[in-house]
């Protein structure tokens, strides 16, 4: 049940509830006018910024090529599988190859049985010159009658004979010599097609993809695995031309991995020499930490900022800025009216540590409220 107010007590109830009033606006007008800070928006010329999207590889990725005809016996592992330096990655047929090396040692083994007997007959000519005469070993006896008798008729010359079967001789020798080099490096040849007949790891990595099966028959140049090291990874990314002139080398660039949903510092390590033609940029490269979850392949995007176009864009205080909307807003104090408007601002990027860039909102001379008060509204006399 309702009370109604005694008539006597209406008045009485109306000026104290007038003076309430009045009282809470003007003690809220002394908050307000306590803690307000007129200050005018600055410009500032500032670097564009840019987000080019790259992706990451590895330092050193190559593809594993045939190197011996043959049918492929094994390949250990699969794709994402880690393997160390010198690991054997797939093992091709070896049995004609080792064939081939039988045949060259008993190559080696003649060739050294035919430079042994070249240079027996090669020292007998020098020993026994005469050694090859119609009477055996009893030449010399016989020479000493013959030799003046034949140089006499001009049928030949005995010295000369002599110099010319001991050069035959060494010929041989020589020959000789040189077949046992040429079988010998013929074996070499044939062991260095066996070691390629098992393809290893040339460094700690990882198999990104296998092009072949155990079966398969491949020959000199085939594809067989593509291989990675994981350890060291990089992002590449294509930069527009215009943009190349604002990078520095060994300078660390913000890098956003997607797969792992993190930011890192990258070092910018390689700038390419040549710009591509028809897209108009050039393609650079970051080195990235180490130990980070992702593999090559991955989306990346590079934060790099434009060197600067001498333009200025207003920058306003942070405490000028209020959420009180799911917009940020600033009180502008009209140069006119001398009164206070709400003011919807877009802001863009962190200026220092309590200033940011704005987009769209503000221009370069108007004055903002700094702190404003929370009993603050549009229209209020400053």
């Amino acid at each position: 049940m309702i009370k109604k107010i005694s008539p006597f007590l209406t008045p009485l109830i109306l000026s104290f509830s007038t003076l309430s009033i009045a009282d809470n606006h003007s003690s809220g007008n002394m908050l307000v006018n306590a803690n307000m800070q007129v200050v005018s928006i600055t410009g500032m010329s500032l670097d564009k910024r840019a987000l080019l999207g790259g992706s990451v590889v590895s330092s050193s990725e190559i593809t594993l090529s045939a190197q011996v005809p043959g049918s492929v016996l094994k390949v250990n592992g699969r794709e994402g599988d880690m393997f160390e330096k010198d690991d054997v990655l797939i093992s091709l047929e070896q049995e004609s190859i080792e064939a081939q090396r039988q045949a060259a040692f008993a190559e080696i083994a003649s060739a050294n049985e035919e430079m042994r007997n070249a240079g027996v007959q090669y020292s007998q000519s020098i020993v026994s010159p005469d050694s090859n005469g119609m009477f055996g070993s009893l030449p010399g006896a016989f020479s000493f009658f013959t030799d003046p008798l034949v140089k006499f008729t001009g049928q030949g010359n005995p010295e000369f004979d002599r110099f010319a079967n001991r050069t035959s001789r060494f010929t041989n020798y020589q020959k000789a010599k040189n077949r046992l080099a040429q079988a010998e490096a013929n074996l070499k040849q044939i062991e260095e097609r066996l070691k390629d007949a098992n393809v290893e790891a040339p460094f700690k990595g990882v198999i990104l993809e296998k092009s072949v099966n155990a079966g398969d028959v491949v020959q000199p140049g085939t594809p067989l695995v593509r291989f990675a090291n994981i350890d060291d990874l990089e992002v590449e990314v294509n930069v527009p031309s215009r943009l190349v002139r604002s990078l520095k080398m060994d300078k660390t660039y913000r890098v956003k991995l997607d797969i792992a949903n993190i930011v890192v510092n990258a070092k910018l390590s390689q700038i390419y020499p040549i710009a591509d033609n028809n897209k108009h940029s050039v393609k650079v490269k970051f080195d990235l930490p180490e130990n980070l979850p992702i593999l090559p392949g991955a989306y990346a995007e590079v934060e790099i900022f434009e060197a600067s176009t001498g333009n200025m864009t207003p920058v306003v205080p942070l405490s000028a800025v209020m959420y009180r909307t799911s917009l940020p807003s600033v009180f502008v104090v009209n140069n006119s009216t001398n009164k206070t408007e709400l003011r919807y601002v877009r802001l863009g990027e962190q200026v220092g540590r309590d200033k940011k860039s704005v987009l769209s909102g503000l221009k370069i001379g108007e004055r903002v409220i700094l702190n404003p008060n929370i009993l603050m509204t549009s229209g209020m006399s400053i």
